[in-house]
Parts: structure tokens; sequence; C-alpha cells
């Protein structure tokens, strides 16, 4: 239930960059770009979040005073980077399980019971009764019990529901405990993640056009997930200054790592012309023998920190 928004990137024709395919057919001549299962990369995440036992039946309070590092061990300001404060209860579901359902992207509306949320503005802690359902109040102490399910906090940058989720915490109900407060205190450890960029097969595309992309084809996410065409919201594509293997240990970054990009926006489809995304330089130029390239789907609202479809792309 987060998302960390990615980039995108491809190779220069001819180099050697450890990608498995290196033996790729010419770029159709008509332009046509056709994306399938083998070009995309693979993403494995697992989360290992804190979980905090407290009074069960209590106003327990949530504390990130101290909270200096985000999920992507990036720093981070507990007042000025945290706009809302989330909490979510699934009744029939472990931590473990919850973990497992946020990693692989497949928990259901039908999981969750409980959605509260609170906006702290300049504070750095919040108690169980500010929490609302959009500005309605709870009986969260009522609810708040042990044999309950799962309760998860989210803290996020911005005020969607689920987008933008900087650390998350399990909040435990337990028989017998005395403490009140969850001191959330480092990010870092919570999320070990790998990505698989050298695997893939190129996709050869036109230097200088047309680039007219097709995604029909694909069945498969990079998470290991069913694709589903309408959740993907945006396409980029991006040069990076850096080497494969850095690409890939810095994955979640990778947004920021980017020389340049450019974007699109998607409403329905699964066609478009790259031509017409937008960027530094409008409309996008065409490809150039500097640095990699690659090519993104994104959805903007999905749970998982990964695009749904990113490949290298091999301009001749």
């Amino acid at each position: 239930m987060w998302v960390l928004l990615l980039a995108v990137g491809c190779v220069r024709s001819g180099e050697d960059t450890g990608a498995g395919d290196t033996d790729l057919p010419a770029p159709a001549a008509d332009g046509n770009v056709p994306l399938g299962d083998p070009n995309n990369f693979t993403y494995e995440g697992v989360l290992d979040a804190p979980s905090f036992p407290l009074a069960e039946r209590t106003d327990g309070t949530l504390d990130w005073s101290a909270l200096r590092t985000d999920l992507r061990c990036n720093a981070l300001d507990p007042v000025a980077d945290i706009d809302n404060a989330s909490l979510l209860n699934f009744p029939y579901l472990t931590e473990e399980e919850v973990e497992l359902g946020l990693s692989d992207d497949n928990l259901d509306q039908a999981d969750l019971r409980v959605y509260l949320s609170h906006e702290p503005g300049d504070a750095t802690q919040v108690s169980l009764s500010e929490m609302a359902f959009f500005g309605t109040d709870s009986d969260i102490e009522l609810q708040f019990a042990a044999g309950t399910g799962t309760w998860l906090v989210l803290l996020t940058t911005g005020t969607e529901i689920a987008v933008g989720a900087r650390m998350l915490a399990f909040l435990a109900p337990t028989v017998g405990e005395t403490a009140t407060t969850a001191s959330v205190t480092d990010g870092c450890p919570v999320l070990d993640f790998s990505a698989d960029l050298s695997s893939l097969t190129h996709a050869p595309v036109l230097r200088d056009g047309p680039w007219l992309l097709d995604w029909s084809a694909l069945t498969r996410d990079g998470h290991g997930g069913g694709f589903e065409p309408t959740r993907v919201d945006g396409l980029m594509v991006a040069r990076f200054d850096l080497a494969l293997d850095d690409l890939e240990a810095n994955f979640l970054d990778l947004e920021a790592l980017a020389a340049e990009t450019w974007r699109y926006t998607l409403t329905s489809g699964t066609h478009i012309d790259l031509g017409a995304a937008t960027g530094p330089s409008d409309p996008f130029p065409g490809f150039t023998d500097e640095g990699v390239w690659a090519l993104a789907l994104t959805c903007s609202t999905c749970p998982n920190p990964a695009p749904l479809f990113l490949t290298i792309v091999d301009p001749a």
C-alpha cells in the first residue's frame, strides 16, 4: 500500500551491458515496438516492519519524532515529510501475511475492515483517538483489542490514500501489555529488494522514430503478478549515466538518478506514440548514444514500489 515513483531507461546499440539478449532483431521499419513478457524486468521485495505490542482497548500513541530515514534509507524530516498518518486493520490476516500481500501486490479491499487517518501538521505524534474515517470519529479504543487481526500504520508524504508511504509499522493490541506508545525510529531496515534489469530481452527501437509502442501482449508485471492494462496510468522514458548493475542496486531511486526523463499520462488503451511524451525538450526528440535508456509503464496508485513494466531499449 505504498507507491515510490520510479523512472525508466535503454542501452546504446552494440554496447555490452550484460543484458540477457544481445542478438536482437532490427527495429520494425514502420516504428512498431511490441512489448512482451520477455522484455520485462523482475523485482522482489521483502518487508520486515517493526511491531509494537501496546495495551489493548486504550488510546495508544504513535510517535515518529525520532524517524530520520524512510523505507528506501533516504533522509527524512519527521515534520516536513510526513503529511498523513493512517491506521488500517486486516481482521483475518497475520502481520506476515500483510507484509507478503504488500510485497506481492495482492491485498484486496475485502481484506480491510478499518481505515482511519490523521493529518498531523507540524506534530510528530498522533493518538489513536485522533484518527478518523474521513472526518468521522471512531470508537477505536473499543476496537483496538487482542484477537482483532493485524493493525498497520502508514506514514506518508502527501494525503492520497496509501500513496507516498515513507514508513510502516504494526501496532499489536496485547493482553496484559502496559505500554501505550509506539516510537518509530528507523525505516532503513524495513524493505529489502532486488531488481534484475540484466536478464531481460532488450526492445529494439528506431533511433529517430517513429515509436509506436504496443503492450497488449503483456501477461505478467515485473513483480510476478498478472498484468492488468487498466492499472497503467503513466509512461516514462529516461536516460541514465550509470551502468546496469548500479541501476539495479539503486532501483528504488531511479527517478532521482535519471539524467533526463520524458513522461506521458495514460487514461486507457495499450498503445502510444512515444513522440507525445513530454520532458526537457518537447516532443521527445529521440534516442542518443549517451548512457543507458529505459522505458517503463507505471501505476501511481498501486501498492507495490515498482513499475508494472520496465525494459531496456536498444536504438538503431
